[in-house]
């Protein structure tokens, strides 16, 4: 059975995994590998620290996916935080990912902060269609920002204002 917890410290190495899995698929994040597990645990630490949210996808015991939010750190840009997620092939499709970012930016927006951002692929149609479904609006696009392959794509700017929010 699928659940959804805040990541702990030590799940750093299972979170690692999921990150390298959906880098290598050279579709979705921005790098094409992942993190060690201790750049994974310092990482994880430090979006704690900053008061911000690191979610982690369950199947059983098995982290299937992740959703964080990083609040800025700098002076005049602290009421904003930066999303990312992602899930593994076998549990995309199936709602979770709405699950994820709606506990995300239900933590998110009550412990304070007042924007998220985000950026993506625009090849990656279903997380498009994900964030609008919240609220998220368009701001921007880096036209092609991303040449891989030999493969141009540009990468969308989206930001949602707590009282914007659809969810």
């Amino acid at each position: 059975m699928l659940s959804i917890r805040p990541t702990e410290t030590d799940d750093a190495s299972q979170v690692a995994a999921c990150v390298d899995s959906v880098a290598r698929e050279k579709l979705f994040l921005g790098n094409t590998k992942g993190f060690s597990p201790e750049q994974t645990r310092e990482f994880i630490q430090f979006v704690k620290s900053a008061d911000g949210v690191h979610l982690v996808a369950l199947d059983s015991e098995a982290v299937v996916g992740w959703c964080d939010i990083t609040p800025q750190t700098y002076e005049g840009l602290t009421h904003a935080g930066r999303l990312g997620m992602g899930l593994l092939p076998k549990y995309r499709g199936q709602g979770w990912g709405t699950k994820l970012v709606t506990e995300a930016l239900s933590i998110a927006f009550n412990t304070g902060l007042e924007r998220i951002e985000l950026e993506v692929f625009a090849s990656n149609v279903g997380a498009i269609k994900l964030y609008r479904n919240f609220g998220f609006r368009e701001e921007g696009r880096k036209r092609k920002a991303r040449k891989l392959d030999g493969v141009y794509d540009d990468i969308v700017l989206f930001g949602l204002l707590r009282e914007e929010r659809l969810r």
